[in-house]
């Protein structure tokens, strides 16, 4: 299984360093497609998903219940103390990593998520081919394929278009989308029109309405990021 550790940490030190050259106002920025949080609420949360971590939680990671708790446990932390957590936390995460080898796509795939998240809020350029964004949405097609077998009872295909063919053509859906593409719209970071709008073969519906939304509702207007 691939060593994702030295992609998570190369991810989360240059998204670190892109924040703390910014002005220190821009932490409080808010961040469209996380309602409620701002730069620093965000960073707080992928901080405490460490936290958590290491201090021996495996189940509910990501429920809004601990999501809420890790960002008011630091809701009196500038970004800069924040940071400072998060890195600390590098040896006991990476060993972790060598532990539970299956959690290390699930971290890299929510730290992407919410590093173009805050690129977004911040009008940063935002690489969608970038470090992790591959790791992202491949973890995420699995997800998705989870939920249509669970709630469903079918089968969906879906084709990475700049990765390896990944579609047999078995299944009566299918989605052909870029990693980028795929992963803002399964994370709900797109409006249902605009994801309406993507290469499908077949009618969605059925998974648009009870299989696909990983991260809460659709945004009611499209994204432009």
């Amino acid at each position: 299984m691939t060593d994702f550790w030295p992609l998570y940490r190369d991810i989360r030190d240059s998204f670190l360093d892109e924040l703390t050259a910014l002005p220190a106002d821009a932490a409080d920025t808010m961040v469209p497609m996380c309602p409620e949080w701002r730069v620093v609420d965000v960073v707080s949360h992928v901080c405490g998903l460490n936290a958590d971590l290491v201090d021996g939680m495996r189940a509910g990671l990501g429920s809004e219940e601990n999501t809420a708790r890790q960002v008011a446990e630091r809701a009196d932390r500038t970004l800069a103390e924040v940071a400072a957590e998060w890195r600390g936390y590098g040896e006991p995460i990476e060993a972790l990593y060598a532990e539970i080898p299956a959690m290390g796509a699930a971290l890299v795939a929510d730290l992407v998520m919410h590093v173009h998240d805050v690129q977004h809020a911040l009008g940063l350029a935002i690489d969608p081919s970038g470090p992790g964004v591959d790791v992202a949405a491949t973890r995420y097609v699995d997800v998705l394929k989870a939920n249509v077998s669970e709630r469903l009872g079918t089968e969906i295909d879906v084709n990475l278009t700049d990765a390896e063919p990944s579609a047999d053509g078995s299944a009566d859906v299918r989605l052909d989308a870029t990693s980028y593409d795929f992963l803002r719209s399964i994370g709900t970071r797109r409006s249902r029109r605009q994801i309406e709008a993507l290469d499908w073969t077949g009618d969605p519906t059925a998974v648009l309405d009870e299989a696909w939304q990983v991260y809460g509702d659709f945004p009611s207007e499209d994204v432009s990021a």
